[in-house]
């Protein structure tokens, strides 16, 4: 194998180890993966009594979701099959699957209410398995093993409402454990671009569940930064798209290469899964609040963990009111309030707006919910507002 020359003869008895071990649970898919007993080993550094309960867990895994044949069995929705914002591009210059992920034109709140969770969660696998099969092809064309793939995440355009998504948030949570436990060392490189702050805001949540090795495999360019030459570092030029540094085109001359990668729109409410009602005004736990017009009203909430949650969810009875979230250091001699979600005028004509914020330090949050900008019209709106401590964070499915 590629690999063997480059490994101790600790790390190979390892391996042996880890074969010896799980060899008889193993399905004849799995026995097909050269790579198996090297990922999961080296995905616990090599250290046979952790690597061994999370080869068992991933077999395990396996049987729930039905891995071996999930690729004939799974059907995709329409609405996943349009709107879910992944692209495949082609191939890099090693042989790797390049995946393109287009995250900020994507439309969050209309994917929560035309899929179900679970169905964004099952898709997502089912692009991981698909590109499997890809690595499987090229090896067989290449002569020799292909086991990664290169990602492209573009938060060009990215909204507040999108990187804040409490529903979004926790498919991106749930999945990437459970990528990162069940597809060790199937990540080459991740590149992140055109990030802003309200990247930021995502990725303190998604990375609290990230192994170290997986972050180092991330590369962050602004959208100032040359990003493209990062990427003909990796990818050649006649297959990159021309909006994202290459030469390719579609047939017309179209750059943004929407042959390829899906031209992203709104998502039409006929796909939505059931008619949107207001509902936090008939919930006996939820707090009412009027905003007078040229006025703005606080909930204060005191963090005493790094690591916490603050968690939102609120509606107005009509229109729009703006919504932001400030942070006071309780040891700071400037009092002063820090504004760490930045103020965005919300509708909730659809649903209630629900967002969650990761705390890093512990004193005051302050939400702000602000009608200064009405000269006219008050604003009464519903309100749930919460701290929850990192060890009670839920990040399953149910």
């Amino acid at each position: 194998m590629i690999w063997n020359n480059e490994l101790t003869a600790e790390e190979r008895r390892c391996m042996e180890e880890l074969k010896i071990r799980t060899e008889n649970l193993l399905t004849p898919t799995l026995l097909e993966d050269e790579s198996l007993f090297h990922r999961f080993s080296k995905a616990r550094d090599f250290v046979i009594e952790d690597a061994e309960p999370m080869l068992r867990k991933h077999i395990t895994w396996r049987e729930q979701y039905k891995i071996d044949t999930f690729l004939k069995d799974y059907v995709p929705t329409e609405a996943c099959t349009k709107f879910m914002p992944y692209s495949f591009i082609g191939f890099d210059k090693e042989g790797c699957p390049i995946r393109y992920v287009d995250y900020g034109n994507a439309d969050m709140k209309g994917l929560i209410h035309s899929i179900r969770k679970q169905d964004i969660s099952m898709f997502s696998l089912y692009t991981v398995e698909t590109d499997l099969e890809r690595m499987k092809d090229k090896s067989r064309e290449l002569g020799r093993l292909v086991t990664m793939t290169t990602y492209i995440f573009n938060f060009e355009n990215l909204t507040f409402a999108n990187a804040t998504n409490k529903g979004i948030l926790e498919v991106l949570l749930f999945f990437a454990k459970n990528f990162q436990d069940n597809y060790p060392e199937r990540i080459k490189a991740i590149y992140f671009i055109n990030v802003s702050f309200y990247f930021s805001l995502v990725f303190n949540v998604v990375k609290t569940v990230l192994a170290a090795a997986l972050l180092g495999k991330i590369r962050c360019y602004g959208s100032g930064d040359d990003w493209q030459s990062a990427l003909l570092e990796r990818i050649d030029a006649d297959v990159l798209p021309g909006f994202l540094g290459g030469n390719r085109t579609d047939p017309d001359g179209n750059p943004r290469c929407f042959t390829v990668i899906k031209q992203l729109r709104k998502i039409p409410e006929s796909y939505y899964l059931a008619n949107s009602e207001k509902r936090l005004s008939r919930c006996p736990d939820a707090n009412k609040l009027t905003v007078t017009r040229l006025s703005k009203e606080v909930c204060t909430c005191e963090v005493q963990e790094p690591g916490s949650y603050l968690e939102w969810e609120f509606e107005t009875k009509s229109k729009d009111i703006g919504f932001a979230v400030y942070y006071k250091d309780k040891y700071s001699k400037d009092n002063k309030p820090v504004e760490v979600v930045p103020k965005q005028r919300i509708d909730t004509c659809y649903d209630p707006e629900k967002g969650f914020f990761r705390c890093d330090k512990e004193g005051t949050y302050i939400c702000v919910f602000d009608n200064s900008y009405s000269w006219i019209y008050s604003k009464e709106l519903f309100y749930k507002i919460k701290v929850t401590a990192p060890k009670d964070v839920d990040i399953s499915m149910n």
